[in-house]
């Protein structure tokens, strides 16, 4: 099984309240582009028991102890696996609009196969979680969602 979907796996098992986001979730939405990395959002309430699965089950390597306030924290595998993870409980972006962890939870959707279950934002909260950066890949990755979004999704 892959780190990635051991991750989920654990994730769901331990009842984690999270979201894929960032290229993963793109990737998801059937955009045609790669992504080394993982990124998450998860619900500061769930800080502890992301930590006890990444580190102590899985052996990742995380950037700040546990009890360090910090909105976001890597952790890095020994074969150089990156997991970023986002504990906040809103996010606003370059626009002004504020997503707040719960409401994004609320909407988000469940992408199933084959048993193995993932949750990602709604398509409208992923594009607005993508404005939070202005670099080029992140305006790549919202073309492609409006794209899918208007294609696809008759949004």
């Amino acid at each position: 099984m892959s780190i990635f979907k051991e991750i989920i796996r654990l994730f769901n098992k331990e009842k984690i309240r999270y979201l894929l986001i960032g290229r993963q979730a793109v990737m998801l939405y059937g955009a045609p582009l790669f992504s080394y990395d993982y990124d998450f959002w998860i619900h500061p309430e769930d800080k502890r028991k992301t930590y006890r699965v990444l580190e102590d089950i899985l052996g990742f390597e995380s950037s700040y102890p546990e009890d360090i306030k910090r909105a976001m924290i890597s952790f890095l595998s020994d074969k150089g696996e990156k997991v970023d993870v986002f504990f906040v409980k809103k996010i606003t972006n370059s626009s002004g609009e504020t997503f707040e962890i719960e409401e994004v939870l609320r909407r988000s959707i469940i992408v199933s196969d084959k048993g193995f279950t993932i949750r990602l934002p709604d398509i409208e909260d992923l594009i607005g979680l993508k404005k939070m950066g202005r670099r080029p890949k992140d305006l790549e990755d919202i073309e492609y969602l409006e794209t899918i979004r208007k294609r696809f999704l008759n949004r």
